[in-house]
């Protein structure tokens, strides 16, 4: 393990061309009541999606079929930009986590996770998607690798995040322990996650806003640990504000022991995760 001493928890980013990608679907697979897992085969001689160890968050935008006319329009690449013909829809996008990747039938098979409630256009899709349905894959643009020098790890989540969840349970270097928290709104949204020795994994069945921040500060992180959050984006600011309040943080992109990412706002269809928690 490594010591308090000695750990650097420094991030560190890759940078990938872009690449426009068709993909059909393969295999569905529900895991909770709220969760299809969906294996997108790649259109033949397409190239692979990058696959880099601990960069948990790596995502895709996945590009949808219009709902009425299931026509799908995809972008070109150039100059290393997305260009559509003009005149052409922009397609509905939204990013998801790439949970994983694997070769069959000379193709890469890629596998997302899919959170299936209400009736925007991704959850409307993912719920009646069949073998062979296509959609687009953009990106990524980068990966962003996390630490592996932690004296422990400390994942706060909720059931958006599960993915990345499960790649930290796959991948985080063996010896160092991981302390999971996953809040979900009920019993029903419970998957089953990958098992490790050195990993305590809690799930919270609740919607309140504070309840993974309350988490934190029960732990609490000691010098070492390496506090990684994802999920609500008001959920996140209160995370953020309690890893304050017990000497945690700094700017996500720099070295630090903190990393939190708000996937989604409640009530904002779309939300780009990119835009800062307050916005």
């Amino acid at each position: 393990m490594t010591s308090a001493a000695t750990a650097a928890l420094q991030r560190s980013r890759q940078l990938h061309p872009l690449h426009v990608r068709r993909a059909a679907v393969s295999h569905v697979e529900q895991l909770g009541g709220r969760m299809r897992r969906i294996t997108l085969g790649l259109e033949a001689g397409t190239p692979p999606i990058p696959w880099v160890r601990l960069a948990v968050g790596d995502h895709v935008k996945v590009a949808f079929p219009h709902p009425t006319t299931g026509e799908l329009t995809l972008p070109t690449v150039v100059d290393d930009r997305p260009s559509l013909p003009e005149g052409a829809q922009r397609p509905v996008t939204r990013d998801y986590t790439v949970r994983g990747v694997h070769d069959a039938d000379q193709t890469q098979q890629v596998t997302i996770d899919f959170v299936v409630h209400g009736t925007g256009p991704a959850s409307t899709w993912a719920s009646g998607a069949r073998k062979g349905d296509v959609v687009g894959l953009l990106g990524p643009r980068g990966s962003m690798t996390e630490p592996a020098d932690a004296r422990r790890y400390v994942c706060l989540a909720d059931e958006t995040a599960l993915p990345a969840v499960g790649r930290w349970l796959e991948e985080a270097p063996a010896g160092i322990p991981l302390e999971v928290v996953v809040q979900v709104p009920d019993a029903t949204c419970l998957v089953p996650l990958p098992q490790r020795a050195d990993a305590r994994v809690t799930w919270l069945m609740d919607e309140e806003e504070g309840t993974l921040a309350e988490s934190l500060r029960s732990l609490p992180p000691e010098p070492g640990d390496y506090v990684w959050a994802a999920g609500e984006a008001g959920t996140m600011v209160q995370v953020r504000r309690a890893a304050a309040e017990l000497g945690v943080g700094g700017e996500a992109l720099k070295p630090s022991a903190l990393q939190v990412d708000g996937y989604w706002r409640r009530g904002v269809p779309g939300r780009d995760h990119h835009e800062p928690l307050e916005s």
